[in-house]
């Protein structure tokens, strides 16, 4: 295993807004002097191991998921009730029906943008691309067909696979050019993974790879990158991008759990084609952020760093940060292909940390601003409002209490074929991997099946969020296997 790191080659020539893009040394400068605070463990904890709650302690966790409970239902029935009952919440209800149209719309303005507007960088602008994989070691066999994927690829830029593990596994990785394990003894605000990207970056500024010319591509133990992904990342022109998760590994294959978690990932395809392509892509500003091909420049980095206080959802922190001192946020329409969890145990785990990682940024001014903090929670609070009020529509429609006569209709079912041709759009996505070899009749079958599944997907991804919110904050990062066979 070769531990080689390119020496620097001189700075990268700034682009893009000279405005928003100033001074960026300057404020890393002064970022390393303030972010640089060590804190110690918490008593009775380690770099992997949380407290073990007593008994007053779990009587008052089991009171408050309760309190919970009632809250989250009586809010649903509430909510269910008001839109039925209310004579002005029919506009609600219509405006819920809607979504899909606006949707598609914004799925368009999208691509328009990228295939447009996309900013490639001249030749020679970035010089090194390190490809950083973030494990906890677990998942060695899976790393090490990563590695050796992405050493298939005829990529002609200067770059290198970085792994960073956890101490107590293999890191043995004989086709990367540097494995990182992080120390147990190593302090930082942050945990879990988010340490371990921490601990990275401190070892690239070491090496003086906290330039503008350097671009850090950071991938989980699950993804596969496309050719065409690390190529469009490293010529993207922007200081922060990322391009579409689609859940392509074992897409929609057996057992019945992953079958069904593969089609709720669909809504993640769904969500980077039409939230991410606007909101990243032309309003420079992310709604959400997925970790998974995630990528920055080594000037980018250096300035946000990755040590707040934070267990989970260190992207969308890093990515809110980042737009929130004026760096610029570029999306592309390239693929990383990432691995839907085997069981509907990991399903809930893994959503689990997702949603409280990101609940515990939104409720913290020290983790992101309160503007970000509110952009983040309306993807929720839309997503959940209108999957209730369009259950209510239909209930009045199916009572009678909207006339089949009622114009609206109409053109809730344009908003139906809208509905329907995104969702396909995300099966003929997942069902086109490159190393899954499946032909058009293939992609054809997983497009109508991501159709004829569209509501399970979208209430497994409801279920998601309220089974999670009702067992509480779980104060870990749970990891889920990767693999169809358990270790």
């Amino acid at each position: 295993m070769s531990s080689y790191v390119s020496a620097p080659r001189g700075h990268r020539r700034p682009t893009g807004d000279a405005q928003s893009r100033a001074g960026v040394a300057e404020l890393i400068s002064l970022a390393h002097e303030t972010a640089r605070t060590a804190v110690l463990p918490v008593p009775g904890t380690s770099a992997g191991r949380e407290p073990v709650a007593a008994p007053a302690a779990r009587q008052r966790h089991w009171a408050s998921q309760a309190l919970v409970c009632a809250v989250l239902l009586a809010t649903t029935v509430a909510v269910l009730r008001a839109a039925v009952t209310v004579p002005a919440a029919r506009y609600v209800i219509y405006a819920a029906w809607m979504l899909p149209l606006g949707e598609l719309a914004m799925l368009a303005a999208g691509q328009l943008s990228y295939r447009f507007r996309f900013a490639q960088a001249p030749s020679g602008a970035f010089t090194t691309l390190i490809i950083q994989i973030t494990t906890t070691g677990r998942e060695h066999a899976r790393v090490s067909e990563i590695i050796a994927q992405i050493r298939g690829y005829g990529l002609t830029m200067d770059y290198q696979v970085w792994v960073v593990t956890e101490p107590g596994h293999s890191a043995d990785y004989p086709l990367a050019d540097r494995v990182l394990v992080v120390p147990a003894a190593f302090h930082a605000r942050s945990q879990r993974k988010a340490r371990a990207l921490e601990f990275s970056r401190q070892a690239r500024r070491d090496a003086g790879l906290e330039r503008g010319d350097v671009k850090i591509l950071f991938v989980d133990d699950d993804v596969t990158l496309t050719e065409g992904y690390i190529s469009a990342a490293f010529t993207a022109d922007y200081d922060v991008c990322e391009g579409v998760v689609a859940p392509r590994t074992a897409y929609a294959t057996w057992p019945p759990w992953h079958f069904l978690a593969s089609h709720a990932d669909d809504i993640r395809t769904h969500s980077c084609l039409v939230h991410c392509s606007v909101f990243q892509g032309i309003l420079r500003r992310p709604l959400h952020v997925h970790g998974e091909g995630l990528t920055v420049t080594g000037e980018a980095e250096g300035l946000i760093t990755w040590d707040w206080p934070v267990i989970a959802s260190e992207d969308l922190v890093f990515g809110q940060r980042a737009a929130e001192v004026g760096l610029r946020w570029g999306w592309f329409h390239e693929y990383a292909e990432v691995t839907s969890p085997w069981s509907l145990r990991d399903y809930l785990a893994q959503r689990r940390r997702w949603l409280w990682g990101d609940i515990h940024a939104i409720a913290h001014r020290d983790v992101i601003s309160l503007p970000a903090g509110l952009l983040a929670a309306s993807k929720y609070v839309i997503g959940a409002g209108a999957l209730l009020c369009s259950a209510a529509g239909w209930y009045l429609r199916l009572s009678g209490q909207i006339p089949a006569s009622a114009g609206i209709l109409d053109y809730a079912k344009l908003s139906v074929l809208a509905w329907t041709a995104v969702f396909f759009a995300c099966g003929w996505i997942g069902a086109s991997s490159p190393h899954a070899g499946r032909n058009d009749d293939s992609r054809l079958l997983a497009g109508v099946l991501a159709v004829l599944m569209a509501p399970v997907s979208v209430l497994l991804a409801f279920v998601a969020i309220v089974i999670p919110l009702a067992q509480g904050d779980p104060r870990s990062f749970t990891v889920i296997r990767k693999t169809r066979e358990r270790r």
